[in-house]
């Protein structure tokens, strides 16, 4: 149910993306909000998603993920009385309109915008090898649809396999927006014997116990990555984390490897877990606990020292057990919130995967401050400072994939990349600087302008010029253009007229690559999916590289 705080929430929520990323009107502030909340989209995503405007079929965004397709349509009121209106009817018929057409196939380039169109021939694309899985959003500030609409939109849908409908209200986005600062965290402990110990206060339910430091060390290890702990199920207190040169740390991780560590657990106050549910079977022996989105709200140096003491010599903390104090706080989250403060924690917040809290991180953080930058480490941790200054970190992975590692359609499609298989290429303490990442991010800013008014074109369907058309895909490719055209002809691009000058060729020569492709291909082309080929690297590549002789001057008569 609608109720003002939730409506102000997201309001001034929206404002602020109107503000930060210079939206037409609210509805569209709303799209960004929504976007970012619900897929984690970054900026450059939400760019590419976004379909709404004339004729957009009922269709407000779609973000396409390898075979998922991800369907929006957007409802947003300015005023808190229209917020407690029902989402429209009207705008399900349009949508189930337009989704027939084109799962038929009967959809024309005529019907609908230029960004839509693009999205519905990359659907088709994928179509030829395979059933995708579509998820459709109905995401509004205001109430659910009402029953009839739902089971409407459900209907319509169900003739089509692999398909999920998703309602979103204030309440849901607001939940969302709160979640974002949690990554959820499931688990599971095995108390020691019966050295347990169980009480309920009505909605509440505690559970002192007995476990051993290596079933806490296998709780927090993560399964991907069995050197690092899931961080996620910290609170902001980690951040802190001083390792073994703080001296209560240090005889943490000692007292966990001596020969007595079987004093550790009278030694050491243990931990203490909140999570949404514990379930075990009570009355029986060494019982297997699952925990349920759980955070350990004190005890984080301690599982931190232990997990030291436990890369160091996993045999050895056999012997170590501990306490644990398990708080389920499912029907009660102010019990939480008190349990979180009374045993000195500070809210639990999310970090940006598992390397934000990284020393690489910490110090490009610090540096770029001392620059007048926010580097943001997790989404939206200086949502506070003027957008001009925050840094993204996920984007500036993305930037230095393109730009120095010669990887821009990894860049586009496979994001992952920046804190998975490339991370350490990426945030190579030897070679990445501030000024570094900063330099290849001042020349993006001019290719992420030119993306903007292309896509804010084709969503308005105003007419754009074919050849200029690909430069909203190929923002990444355009990046890379740039670095070898400075390089052959060793501008400086800190200097505007030089780094304007290598922009220009830059568009023309991938431009001229382009039009080579689309008549190569044939009406198989589409700027999408060639910009999202690995194999588009090394044609851009050598295209750009073939207009200059071996002395670096461009060849007479390639010159634009």
């Amino acid at each position: 149910m609608a109720n003002l705080s939730t409506f102000s929430t997201i309001h001034e929520s929206v404002i602020k993306y109107k503000s930060d990323y210079a939206t037409e009107n609210l509805s569209a502030a709303f799209a960004w909000l929504a976007l970012e909340t619900i897929l984690h989209l970054n900026e450059d995503e939400i760019e590419d998603a976004i379909t709404d405007g004339p004729m957009d079929g009922g269709i407000d965004a779609i973000h396409i993920d390898g075979r998922e397709v991800h369907v929006f349509n957007f409802k947003y009121a300015e005023k808190f009385e229209a917020s407690m209106r029902a989402f429209p009817d009207t705008e399900v018929d349009k949508l189930l309109t337009t989704m027939a057409r084109i799962y038929g196939k009967s959809l024309s380039k005529t019907d609908v915008n230029e960004i839509l169109w693009d999205k519905v021939r990359t659907i088709w694309e994928l179509f030829e090898a395979g059933s995708l899985n579509f998820n459709y959003y109905l995401c509004s500030n205001r109430e659910k649809p009402v029953e009839h609409t739902r089971r409407k939109l459900e209907n319509e849908l169900s003739k089509y396999v692999h398909v999920k409908c998703h309602y979103y209200d204030q309440e849901d986005i607001v939940s969302k927006i709160l979640e974002k600062r949690f990554r959820r965290v499931d688990g599971s402990l095995t108390f020691i014997d019966k050295q347990y110990f169980e009480r309920g206060d009505g909605p509440l339910k505690g559970i002192v116990a007995t476990i051993a430091a290596s079933d806490l060390i296998n709780l927090v290890k993560d399964p991907d990555r069995p050197e690092a702990m899931i961080e996620d199920v910290f609170n902001e207190n980690v951040r802190v984390f001083l390792k073994l040169s703080n001296r209560i740390n240090r005889n943490i991780f000692e007292t966990a490897l001596s020969d007595d560590n079987f004093e550790f657990w009278y030694l050491n106050n243990g931990v203490t877990i909140v999570c949404d549910e514990c379930v075990y079977t009570p009355n029986s022996r060494s019982p297997r606990a699952r925990l349920s989105n759980l955070q350990i709200v004190n005890g984080g140096q301690t599982t931190h020292a232990l997990f030291q003491a436990y890369m160091k010599d996993a045999n050895k903390l056999d012997a170590v057990l501990l306490l644990v104090r398990i708080c389920e706080t499912k029907k009660d989250y102010h019990i939480g919130e008190k349990i979180r403060e009374t045993t000195n924690s500070q809210t639990p917040v999310s970090t940006r995967d598992l390397h934000a809290n990284d020393r690489i991180q910490r110090k490009l953080e610090e540096q770029f401050l001392d620059l007048g930058f926010y580097y943001e480490r997790k989404a939206n941790q200086h949502q506070d400072q003027p957008k001009a200054r925050r840094l993204n970190n996920e984007l500036l992975g993305q930037i230095y994939l393109a730009y120095y590692l010669d990887m821009p359609s990894e860049a586009k499609n496979s994001k992952v990349l920046v804190f998975g298989g490339k991370y350490d290429d990426i945030f190579d303490e030897d070679v990445v600087t501030t000024e570094r990442m900063l330099a290849a991010y001042q020349i993006y800013r001019p290719l992420e302008g030119m993306k903007k008014e292309i896509q804010s074109k084709k969503r308005r369907g105003e007419a754009i010029v074919e050849r200029e058309a690909f430069l909203s895909r190929a923002t990444f490719h355009l990046l890379n253009a740039v670095k070898i055209v400075s390089q052959k002809e060793a501008l400086d691009l800190r200097s505007e007229n030089s780094l304007t000058r290598a922009i220009e060729k830059a568009v023309v020569y991938v431009g001229e690559v382009v039009a080579l492709e689309a008549t190569r291909r044939g009406e198989l082309y589409t700027h999408d999916k060639f910009f999202k080929e690995i194999a588009t690297n090394k044609t851009i590549s050598e295209y750009v590289l073939g207009k200059y002789a071996s002395d670096g001057s461009t060849k007479p008569c390639e010159a634009p």
